[in-house]
Order: structure tokens, then sequence, then C-alpha cells
């Protein structure tokens, strides 16, 4: 058989394969640390936009607390006014940071997608076979097939 000289041989693909797998690690690796940029950037976002909304939170609170221990303290004693609005503060305070903790735990820096993409590139690998046969429907179904890959010692064996 003759092949055209614009198309590679197999040792010529075998000795482009340990290059291209280094390319494909350095995309891969790159992807994954656009990944977690963009996801860190989403936190850093939700953590500023917390700051921000406690800022004003506590100027405006401070209004808030005068107009409702003296709107308070005229039905009950003064102190029981303050209680009751520290009291309310609080629980204000505590949703605020369960919404905090929500915003930042959607950017998750775990790279998925590219996680998914190598998992996907790995059992692309996973399905080369050394030695393969084409792929004919035995007509003994009763033999097992043979293994993928060849054991230590038979013939194909690369160690």
């Amino acid at each position: 058989m003759s092949r055209k000289k614009d198309q590679a041989g197999t040792f010529e693909l075998l000795t482009q394969l340990p290059q291209q797998i280094v390319t494909l690690v350095k995309i891969e690796y790159e992807n994954a640390k656009r990944e977690i940029l963009s996801k860190a950037k989403k936190a850093g976002i939700g953590a500023g936009a917390i700051i921000i909304a406690l800022f004003f939170v506590f100027f405006m609170l401070e209004a808030l607390v005068i107009a409702a221990i003296a709107a308070l303290a005229l039905v009950w004693p003064w102190w029981l006014a303050a209680l009751t609005v520290a009291v309310a503060l609080l629980l204000l305070a505590a949703a605020a940071i369960f919404a905090g903790v929500a915003l930042i735990k959607r950017g998750n820096p775990v790279p998925e997608e590219t996680l998914e993409r190598v998992g996907q590139d790995l059992s692309a690998i996973s399905e080369v076979r050394v030695n393969a046969e084409p792929s004919v429907p035995r007509p003994d179904a009763t033999k097992p097939p043979s293994p993928r890959m060849p054991q230590a010692g038979q013939e194909g064996n690369w160690r």
C-alpha cells in the first residue's frame, strides 16, 4: 500500500503524541486557572457587596435605633425599649451574614468544567487499544473477549 506524502505514518504519529499530551495539559491548566479566577471574582464581588451593605446599614441603623428607642420609650421604660431594639438589630445582622455566606458559596473556586473535560480526555485515552483488531462480531460468543491491553510478557506490551 502506498500512502500520500501529506499523511503521517504510525511512528510519526506516536512521536507527536507526547507533545500533544503536554499541550493538552497546558491548555487544561490555563482553563482551570481562568475558571478559578472567574469564580474568585464572583466571590470577591459578593464579599464587596456585603461590606458596602454593612457600611450603609451601620449609619442607617444609628438613626433608626434612636427613633425606635424613642418610640418604644413612650410605652415602655427606656431600658426595655433599648433592649428590644438591640435584639432586633442582632436578628438583622444574622440575616445579612447568612445572605453573605450564600453569595460567597456561589463563587466556589473548584474548576468543575475543567475537571469534567479532563475526565473526558482520560476516558478517550483509555479507549485507545494497543494492537487492536477491528471490531468485528465474533461468531463464537462463548469465548471470553480478549483484554484491551496486553498482559506482561505478551506480544505488543510496551513495557
